[in-house]
């Protein structure tokens, strides 16, 4: 018995699919390697602009790569907030948000405080730029998935992956001083295996960005 054309694209595309994740996946394990060569032992996965942290940043830069590698330029345009939200991602791994200013231009106390207009102004400028990209991602990403999801098209589900990674990492971030404000202590050897899988899974959300990408626009017609 012979196999159908669509099965057989089908399993080329998981294929394919599955050689991107391993890719991602050796990536990340390169610069955490590296790193570890270089920093002091034990702190290679701890510390700021560590391996992991770098990679995110390569991974979401190629991920925006991605975008325009594989969608189609009359696309380019509408679906422009998802590159720029990849790009966004990127710098605030870089902490950009905070590098020029004291306090972020994500902060109420850089608005109410000393500094000047013309530094508000910019700030402003860009906040409410990243806050339009992710409600752009949102309005126009959320009915499309729904869509998706009905046709069985595999695409929606890395995105909800990529989804559950963003509530994850956000909840890992600063458990300490979370649970804190509930009257719970932990451990600080527990607190820095929840910020190490925090950067592990921030490193990991554009390798399953890469994979919705390729899996939603791969072998369309274009």
């Amino acid at each position: 018995m012979t196999q159908s054309p669509r099965a057989s694209t089908t399993t080329a595309t998981a294929g394919y699919l599955f050689r991107v994740a391993l890719a991602g996946t050796a990536l990340i394990a390169a610069f955490v390697a590296v790193d570890a060569l270089i920093s002091p032992a034990g702190t290679s996965l701890k510390r700021e602009g560590g391996g992991l942290e770098v990679s995110s940043v390569v991974l979401q830069l190629l991920a925006a790569a991605t975008f325009f590698a594989v969608v189609p330029s009359r696309f380019w345009a509408p679906l422009f907030h998802l590159p720029a939200l990849f790009v966004l991602f990127a710098a605030r791994e870089m902490d950009f948000d905070k590098a020029f200013t004291q306090s972020g231009i994500l902060s109420l106390r850089f608005y109410s405080g000393d500094s000047s207009l013309t530094a508000k102004l910019i700030g402003g400028a860009f906040a409410l730029f990243a806050v339009y990209v992710v409600f752009r991602s949102l309005r126009r990403g959320l009915p499309a998935l729904w869509r998706a999801l009905q046709e069985r098209e595999v695409w929606p589900w890395f995105a909800i992956m990529a989804a559950v990674l963003i509530v994850f990492v956000k909840a890992m971030d600063g458990l300490g001083r979370k649970l804190r404000d509930f009257g719970i202590e932990i451990s600080e050897d527990l607190n820095t295996l929840a910020s190490t899988v925090e950067e592990i899974g921030e490193a990991f959300l554009p390798v399953v960005a890469i994979l919705a990408l390729i899996a939603c626009w791969k072998g369309r017609q274009t």
